[in-house]
C-alpha cells in the first residue's frame, strides 16, 4: 500500500476595507480601516493502493444442510370418519415392527364379525347335507329298481330320470347354498379388513418421532399421517438436490459445516455419502465434529464447498475491481498523481479475490476504493 500527496492550494489575499463615519452633532469621527488574508492550507488526497499478486483464487457458496434419518415410516389410518379410540404410543418411544399404536372405535364390528362366522359355519354344514342327501336319495332310487323282481329297461329309464330330477333339485339347493356362502364369506373378509385398518401397528422398528396432535378421541381421515416413526440408527446431513450444485461433489471430499444453534453447536468436517446415487436429495455423512454422537434429528447447519478454484494465478482484490457494461477497469495513478481508467481481462470472481488475466503484471499497483 502507498500514499500519493497533492497540493491544490492557493494563497488568495482578500482586502477588506470598512470606513464607518460617525456623524455626531456638526464633526466627523476618524475611520478605521482593517484588512483580513485568508490563507488555504494544503490540502491533501490519499490513495490506498493494492498490488496485482500470484496465488489462489478460490470462489465458494454456502447451503444449509438438516440432518435427518435415513429410514422414517409416515403411519396413517385406512379408514375415513372412524374415532380414534386408544393411542397406546407416546413420543420418544421405541417401538418394535407390528407393535400396536393405535386403534379406531370398533362399535359392533365384532358382533357382526362373530355372527357372520356363525351363518357360514352353518351354511357350510347345511351344504355338507345337501351333498350326503343326494347321494343318499340317489342310491335308494337304484336299490328300489335293482330289488325289484320287475326290471326293464323301461324301469331303468324311469330310475335314470329320477336320478336326473333328484340331481336338479339338490343343485339348485346347491346353488342357493353356495350363493350365500360366497356373499357372506365376502362380507366376512370386508369386516375383517375393516377390523384391521381399525387398528395401526408399527411398519418398521424405532423411535415414535411425532403423534399428531390431540389425537386420541379425534375423527380418522384416511391417508393422513398421525404417527411417525423413525429409524435414528443412521443419520445423514441432506439438502435438495440441485444439479449445478452436485457436479462439486466428489466420493472423498472433506467439507466444512457450521451448526450455529442448539447443544450441537460447533464445526463439523462432513464427507458426500454415495453421490452417486443422489437423486432428489445430497447426503453427506460426519466425519468429525465436537458433538457427533450427541446429534439430533432436525439439527441444521451452514456448510461450505468450493465452487471454483484456479491456482497460483495474477489476482487483486475484489473491491480494486470495477466493471462498465461488461467490461472491467481498474484505476491507476499517472506520473502527475492524478487517477486513470486501465482496463482490463478477468477470471474467476473468488469470495475476495478477482483472477487478472489480462491488463496488468505482477506487482502492477492499482487504486482501491
Amino acid at each position: 500500500m502507498g500514499k500519493y500527496k497533492s497540493l491544490r492550494g492557493v494563497k488568495t489575499l482578500c482586502i477588506c476595507s470598512l470606513c464607518t463615519i460617525l456623524l455626531s452633532g456638526c464633526g466627523e469621527g476618524p475611520v478605521e480601516d482593517k484588512t483580513v488574508v485568508v490563507d488555504n492550507s494544503e490540502k491533501t488526497v490519499a490513495f490506498s493502493y493494492a498490488t496485482v499478486e500470484r496465488g489462489d483464487v478460490i470462489a465458494t457458496k454456502r447451503i444449509r444442510c438438516t440432518y435427518r434419518q435415513q429410514s422414517e415410516a409416515e403411519q396413517s389410518f385406512q379408514l375415513t370418519g372412524k374415532i380414534v379410540d386408544k393411542v397406546y404410543v407416546q413420543e420418544g418411544d421405541y417401538v418394535k415392527k407390528g407393535d400396536l399404536l393405535a386403534t379406531l372405535t370398533l362399535n359392533t364390528l365384532n358382533r357382526d364379525i362373530e355372527d357372520l362366522e356363525y351363518k357360514i359355519e352353518r351354511n357350510e354344514l347345511l351344504l355338507s347335507y345337501i351333498e350326503n342327501n343326494e347321494v343318499l336319495d340317489i342310491q335308494n332310487a337304484w336299490v328300489n329298481y335293482l330289488s325289484s323282481p320287475w326290471q326293464s329297461a323301461e324301469g331303468k329309464k324311469a330310475v335314470e330320470e329320477q336320478v336326473e330330477s333328484i340331481q336338479q333339485r339338490y343343485r339348485y339347493q346347491r346353488e342357493d347354498c353356495q350363493d350365500g356362502l360366497e356373499l357372506d364369506r365376502k362380507k366376512l373378509a370386508s369386516l375383517k379388513q375393516e377390523k384391521k385398518y381399525c387398528s395401526l401397528t408399527a411398519e418398521m422398528d424405532g423411535l415414535v418421532y411425532e403423534i399428531k396432535r390431540n389425537l386420541q378421541g379425534s375423527t380418522s381421515k384416511e391417508g393422513e399421517t398421525v404417527i411417525t416413526i423413525v429409524d435414528n440408527s443412521q443419520c445423514l446431513f441432506e439438502t435438495d438436490y440441485v444439479e449445478e450444485d452436485a457436479v462439486h461433489f466428489h466420493e472423498g471430499d472433506f467439507l466444512e459445516m457450521i451448526v450455529n444453534i442448539g447443544n450441537a453447536a460447533g464445526t463439523y468436517i462432513l464427507t458426500p455419502y454415495q453421490p452417486d446415487q443422489w437423486t432428489d436429495k445430497m447426503q453427506f455423512k460426519v466425519y468429525d465434529g465436537p458433538y457427533t454422537s450427541g446429534l439430533e434429528v432436525g439439527t441444521s447447519g451452514m456448510m461450505t464447498f468450493t465452487t471454483e478454484k484456479k491456482e497460483q494465478v495474477l489476482f487483486l482484490p475484489k473491491k480494486a475491481v470495477n466493471k462498465a457494461d461488461d467490461k472491467y477497469y481498474v484505476y491507476v495513478a499517472d506520473e502527475n498523481g492524478m487517477r486513470q481508467v486501465k482496463w482490463i481481462e478477468v477470471g474467476v470472481f473468488g469470495d475476495n479475490l478477482v483472477e487478472i488475466v489480462g491488463g496488468l503484471e505482477e506487482g502492477d499497483k492499482v487504486i482501491q476504493r
